[in-house]
């Protein structure tokens, strides 16, 4: 499959606008938040790609209605969202020719549908014959030459380096963190609908093509709920670790990173998982 190179806070994506950079400082005369409404037009029904149209046409923000984040704006601004989230739900605010700021009442609008989405959804997650996407399956990458798992330098290894676990050490491993069922015969799925995992627990997960270096990583996998194979910070008394990034992401093979607590820059200690296609 193709390389991917997701800036997606809170997973909608800004699509470029169409409009010309304009003053957003109406022209219009003031509008009340009475008066201040807006349609969210689908692409088709229950689409996740959707056009903010306010009334009366005007240069507004977009606003999440749950979190307050910006997501866009201009005169008909256009938003994506991204999966697992099944709802947008917005509301605008517009300046007014005095300076006044109005804010309008919020809508919200049922995803069911996810299409123009960045190519990692269907490296991460496959695709169906029918142009959806599918089920991923995950267990140790036993042939990785530099092991399973382990420690290395934060920005700078692309797997483990200083501390190398290899397939034989890691049921031991595993033991000892307290989760014996993510030994070598253990396995972690991932799907739009959530994940699965052999200790029995299940989750939710987001990915996103948001990076820290180019060339180094493709993007960011959130785990929620649950965690990946022996996804812990040894150092931090086996805490568990939800957010990764994701160095490398193929039809056989997916490797992981997380840095340290506080770990920021090159050099720093980070984990690597190294997991193949079950």
């Amino acid at each position: 499959m193709k390389k991917i190179l997701f800036a997606m806070p809170l997973f909608a994506m800004l699509l470029v606008a169409c409009d010309p950079i304009v003053d957003e400082i109406s022209p219009d005369p003031n509008v009340t938040p009475e008066n201040l409404t807006f349609e969210l037009v689908a692409k088709n029904q229950g689409n996740n790609n959707i056009q903010i149209v306010p009334t009366p046409s005007r240069y507004v923000k977009v606003y999440d209605a749950t979190s307050d984040t910006k997501l866009a704006e201009g005169t008909a601004p256009s938003v994506q969202v991204a999966p697992p989230n099944k709802e947008l739900q917005v509301y605008v605010t517009t300046i007014n020719s005095d300076g006044s700021i109005t804010k309008s009442a919020s809508k919200s609008i049922a995803v069911t549908e996810y299409t123009d989405l960045p190519a990692i959804y269907a490296d991460v997650f496959g695709t169906t014959p029918d142009g959806g996407y599918g089920t991923t399956t995950w267990t140790w990458n036993t042939e990785a030459e530099d092991g399973c798992w382990g420690n290395g330098g934060f920005l700078s290894n692309t797997g483990p380096g200083w501390w190398v676990i290899r397939s034989g050490e890691i049921d031991g491993q595993v033991t000892g963190a307290g989760l014996p069922d993510d030994g070598l015969n253990g396995w972690f799925s991932l799907s739009l609908s959530g994940v699965q995992t052999s200790r029995g627990e299940s989750g939710s997960v987001k990915v996103s093509e948001d990076m820290v270096q180019s060339g180094w990583d493709v993007g960011t996998i959130e785990f929620s709920g649950t965690i990946p194979l022996l996804g812990i910070q040894p150092n931090q008394g086996n805490a568990r670790q939800y957010v990764y990034r994701i160095l490398k992401i193929t039809e056989d093979e997916l490797r992981l990173c997380a840095p340290e607590p506080g770990v920021t820059s090159g050099g720093g200690t980070a984990w690597f998982w190294n997991f193949k296609r079950k």
